[in-house]
């Protein structure tokens, strides 16, 4: 038995390509949160810093480290970074920056 060749041309001519079809417009979506993250410059000593995660608040502060370098006061440890600190209070490791927010500062 051997195949019949069938005409494409036709229906080949009948659809239009992708480039005459009209893309349906995707409607931007927006996120509902506002995602902020802490300014380089915010990260000074006396700064407060809060975040909430799963109805949880927590609260720390920016001190002054033993080498001079700002470090994070949570839970009466101090940490490095605001990541470090982030993911003691998180219990998974977290984009530090993106989870404290500022509420009171020194310099404000």
């Amino acid at each position: 038995m051997a195949k019949k060749n069938r005409d494409r041309s036709a229906t080949e001519a009948e659809q239009p390509t992708t480039e005459e079809q009209p893309r349906a417009e995707k409607p931007e979506k927006g996120s509902k949160r506002r995602r902020t993250t802490v300014p380089h410059e915010e990260l000074v000593p006396g700064t407060v810093l809060t975040a909430t995660l799963k109805g949880k608040t927590f609260s720390a502060s920016v001190v002054l480290g033993p080498e001079g370098r700002p470090e994070v006061e949570f839970d009466g440890a101090r940490y490095p970074s605001v990541s470090a600190a982030g993911k003691a209070a998180a219990g998974y490791p977290v984009n530090g920056w993106r989870f404290w927010r500022p509420t009171g500062a020194a310099g404000q």
